[in-house]
């Protein structure tokens, strides 16, 4: 048995290293050596310290010593040590080593055990590392889960730090699913806390994850109010994790809106602190290959020359691992501006290769662009075209389901003042443990049942005009995205034919030159489905032919390619409303025409459109297996709201009126 002077001098040897300080190798072999040698509660001492010091090297089995002390732990009933070890292996199994799959793994099989661990506090940190396992491995509906169990133990332990990390993490998972609402919300409530609390490090964090739900949705310009307001108290605090990471995320968000310049600024600026900082370890490596990316892009070439350069000095500590996949997507891109395009093709192979086994989607999409760009250079067309059509349907993906910009935007801005007006007035109060009381104080404070009575009817008043307020923002924000998808299919289509249509014009003719009739067909046909898909995502039948004659099309096309009988009567309604007008109604008519053709089952379908002194009118109908309507008005379909709020836009009135085996009909009444 080791000497207890021994024992006492390894430990405060070991206990007195900084984060930043290890023991060199032979100095940790000769601790295995004492702690093999040991017993009991000596062993447990040598062993907890020994993770200590080989914490997140795999080189030295820093995973194979916590699995041991955390069995030795538990043969000692020693639960709050094994569940204190065991949350660090699944911290730096996610966090540090890249590998949350294999922390994810561990944390289930620890878990499983369910040991009798006392200290809340101890779970609440072994649930937010578990939950982190999930979200870096892409189940988030499962980190969310996770994130809870350890906010209540949080509250167990009557600890606020705690709690609140566990809900910005959960707020954090909700923003990565798309509910930027309920993420908006759940930071306000983490704010109050960190205000609450004087946690100047955590609100800097906090402040930089509302900097990310603005960038989400769209709004560069609050997204950078946040950040700055982050960035300023880092420095107030010299918290350098805080800073370069806002600087960074700032230089993302300069990408998306093309504004290289500054991205390579606040890089830069983000790399020379972090150079002078305890944690150049974790940024260095991925500002050097943002870097690399952002000169390469503006054709810089010699400074990304040099930066490629310092990465190639250590590859192992800036170019693997954790680092990988940025370090592959800066050489293609670098490569691709050096023409050296065979090398381009493959680290870009590369990186989609590895984004589509992580199954990141938004990474993805960043693949498909990135070969877009190669193989268009490249002058392989068939490949550039695949890839830009599956990065755009990626991207109409998110548009259609995560960045629900506007009603988004108006509940963020509602919490961010609201959460303004609560510092200011300093008079907000978080209650966490003490649920129980509040309820009571609040019995006390309305005294009686008179004055509940009374409180019950204002309440009920507030109530009646917040739903109305919240009918009036869901209108506005479903019309609003209505026009905004009518402007990105219009910049789309114009896109396709002014880009990518010439191109395939122009590879078409080459084509026909060349002989070779089957490149000939290829082009002609891809130059014919670029056209189709600009076609339908906007009808340029309206600006050239007026609005009477695209619907006139419309008809004539359907009735061409289907069984459906047409009888119509339509009314010259050309310049009597505005272009938006125009196409409002036009899709309104190809929205009704579409159902019909794909669900009524009809023979026959009847078009009046016709025009008086102050309103144009337009009824369309068929005798098809029609509906119940008084169902399906409970249940609505998202093309029958897409009707209802068009023509709402337009100010207009619509009635569908459908029975069962009697058809349906639909009837428009425009006033001008």
């Amino acid at each position: 048995m080791i000497k207890k002077s021994l024992l006492l001098i390894l430990i405060c040897l070991m206990s007195s290293l900084s984060a930043q300080e290890q023991l060199k190798e032979p100095d940790i072999n000769a601790l295995k050596y004492y702690a093999r040698q040991a017993t009991g509660i000596e062993k447990l001492k040598l062993l907890d310290s020994l993770c200590w010091v080989t914490r997140d090297r795999i080189d030295l089995k820093y995973d194979s010593i916590v699995k041991a002390t955390v069995d030795y732990a538990i043969a000692l009933d020693s639960f709050n040590i094994a569940n204190r070890q065991a949350a660090r292996l699944v911290w730096s199994l996610t966090n540090r080593l890249g590998k949350p799959n294999e922390g994810k793994a561990f944390f289930e099989d620890f878990d499983a055990l369910d040991l009798p661990v006392t200290d809340n506090a101890l779970l609440a940190r072994f649930y937010i590392n578990g939950g982190d396992s999930y979200y870096f491995s892409e189940d988030i509906d499962k980190a969310i889960e996770i994130y809870d169990l350890a906010s209540e133990h949080a509250l167990e332990a009557g600890d606020s730090i705690l709690y609140g990390i566990s809900k910005k993490y959960i707020a954090d998972a909700y923003a990565r699913m798309g509910n930027l609402v309920d993420a908006s919300k759940m930071l306000g409530e983490v704010e109050k806390i960190y205000i609450k609390t004087k946690d100047t490090v955590r609100l800097v964090n906090t402040k930089s994850s509302r900097a990310d739900l603005y960038s989400m949705n769209g709004f560069y310009d609050e997204a950078r109010t946040e950040r700055d307001e982050a960035i300023a108290l880092a420095k107030a605090i010299n918290y350098d994790s805080g800073l370069i990471s806002a600087l960074y995320n700032a230089s993302i968000d300069n990408s998306k809106t093309d504004n290289s310049k500054t991205a390579i600024y606040n890089l830069n600026l983000a790399l020379s602190y972090a150079r002078n900082s305890d944690v150049k370890d974790r940024y260095v490596p991925q500002l050097l290959n943002k870097l690399l990316r952002e000169y390469a892009s503006v054709d810089s070439l010699d400074k990304a020359t040099v930066i490629l350069k310092e990465l190639q000095e250590a590859p192992e500590y800036y170019t693997q691992g954790l680092f990988k996949d940025d370090h592959t997507r800066a050489l293609a891109q670098y490569y691709l501006a050096k023409k050296e395009y065979s090398k381009a093709l493959n680290y870009a192979n590369e990186y989609y290769k590895f984004q589509i086994a992580n199954n990141t989607i938004e990474n993805i999409m960043g693949a498909h662009d990135l070969l877009h760009l190669v193989h268009t250079d490249m002058g392989h067309s068939d490949k550039a075209l695949y890839h830009f059509k599956e990065a755009t349907k990626i991207n109409d993906s998110i548009l259609s389901i995560e960045r629900t910009k506007v009603l988004s935007y108006y509940q963020t801005l509602y919490e961010t003042e609201k959460r303004d007006a609560e510092i200011a007035s300093q008079e907000s109060e978080i209650e966490i443990l003490d649920s129980q009381n509040k309820i009571k104080s609040q019995w006390i404070l309305f005294g009686g049942i008179g004055l509940f009575v009374l409180f019950l009817i204002i309440y009920l008043v507030r109530s009646r005009k917040f739903v109305k307020h919240k009918q009036r923002l869901q209108e506005q924000f479903s019309q609003d995205l209505i026009n905004e998808q009518e402007r990105e299919r219009t910049r789309l289509a114009r896109e396709l034919h002014d880009s990518v249509g010439q191109k395939l014009m122009l590879l078409s003719k080459q084509t026909k030159s060349s002989g070779d009739s089957n490149m000939e067909n290829l082009a002609d046909t891809t130059l014919e489905e670029i056209r189709s898909i600009s076609r339908g995502l906007h009808p340029s039948n309206l600006e050239r032919l007026g609005l009477t004659e695209s619907i006139n099309a419309l008809v004539y096309n359907i009735n061409a390619n289907t069984d459906l009988f047409f009888t119509d009567e339509i009314d010259n309604i050309d310049n009597i409303l505005s272009k938006d007008a125009e196409l409002h109604i036009y899709r309104i008519i190809q929205e009704t025409l579409n159902n019909i053709v794909k669900h009524s089952e009809a023979k026959a379908v009847k078009m009046n459109i016709n025009k008086t002194v102050n309103a144009i009118n337009i009824e369309v109908s068929d005798n098809g297996k029609g509906f119940d309507s008084e169902t399906k008005y409970k249940t609505i379909s998202l093309g029958l709201k897409t009707l209802y709020e068009r023509a709402k836009i337009i100010g207009a009135q619509i009635h569908l009126n459908s029975q069962v085996n009697s058809g349906t009909k639909i009837t428009l009444n425009i006033p001008y």
